[in-house]
């Protein structure tokens, strides 16, 4: 006769012995709360309320209007499944036998990478698909892009919808090295989803070396800029191509604005030599890059006569 004055609903996982609250509302004479079942592991849970009215009384329950127990099974929405990756065509080959024959078939198929290497500036194609528990695609769902960075925050930089065949489509750029979560916030009847796809970009730079042809004890000058982020202080190893290999024979870092310089003196040429050269920035914390290479560059060194 008091009427409602609060209480709380909870939930149990059966077998577990544990109870939790979930947020309750009042409305009237009824108990109001939502049950977020994308944040509960799969099974059968138990549900029960604690109210009190105006005048001091309480009561609790754990059963429905009809007497049974009031239990319930997780997930309560349809789930879903997405995917995506970069797309990437391969050529795949297969056997198959036609007109009582065995032959080789080959053609391109489209595959979905969740980790891919993107060229510093050059576009990814990420596609992938949303559909329900039962394959059949979700059309017309709207979709959220989210990119973090080593160096950055996530963010939300895109939304996207969904074909008639459930399938998405975004070009993203290689500007660094990041992580893309594609997420489906889910609707009253079906669960959301979320997939990442990681976009490693090599760090770049470019190189010039003066002059280009030298003389046995001559120095030259390796000189270069980083390309993307360019920051002081990063480690740029200058590398020599040696039979087989490339070996690092100096160090340098950056000064402001990604740049960088050093000299080399050729001591020990004979005869005319074609030397080849690069330079390779390692992965390094804080720069949100993969080791890197530059182009190459070749210096054209005439020394003594060869013994």
């Amino acid at each position: 006769m008091s009427g409602l004055a609060g209480g709380q609903i909870e939930i149990s996982r059966q077998g577990s012995g544990n109870w939790h609250q979930i947020p309750t509302t009042a409305h009237g004479s009824r108990l109001l709360a939502r049950i977020d079942d994308a944040g509960l592991p799969t099974g059968a849970y138990t549900v029960r309320a604690f109210a009190r009215d105006h005048a001091g009384n309480q009561g609790t329950s754990d059963r429905r209007l009809d007497g049974q127990p009031m239990t319930i099974q997780v997930p309560l929405r349809t789930r879903t499944a997405l995917t995506g990756g970069v797309a990437r065509k391969r050529k795949v080959t297969r056997r198959v036998k036609r007109h009582g024959k065995r032959r080789k078939v080959r053609r391109r198929i489209t595959v979905l990478r969740q980790r891919a290497r993107v060229r510093l500036g050059r576009p990814a194609a990420i596609a992938g698909r949303l559909a329900n528990s039962d394959g059949q695609p979700i059309a017309g769902a709207q979709l959220q892009v989210y990119s973090r960075s080593a160096t950055s925050p996530e963010r939300l930089v895109r939304h996207l919808t969904t074909g008639p065949r459930g399938r998405y489509h975004y070009r993203a750029r290689g500007t660094t090295t990041r992580t893309l979560r594609i997420v489906y916030p889910g609707s009253a009847r079906i669960l959301p989803a979320q997939q990442e796809v990681d976009l490693l970009v090599p760090a770049a730079s470019t190189i010039r070396v003066t002059p280009r042809r030298a003389t046995n004890g001559r120095r030259v000058r390796f000189a270069g800029r980083l390309r993307g982020m360019r920051i002081p202080d990063k480690l740029v190893e200058l590398q020599a191509r040696l039979p087989g290999r490339w070996q690092t024979f100096q160090t340098v870092r950056t000064r402001a604005g990604g740049r960088w310089a050093t000299g080399y003196r050729f001591g020990s040429t004979c005869g005319v030599q074609r030397y080849r050269f690069r330079a390779r920035l390692p992965k390094q914390a804080g720069y949100p890059y993969e080791t890197g290479r530059s182009a190459t560059v070749a210096v054209r060194v005439r020394g003594r006569r060869c013994r």
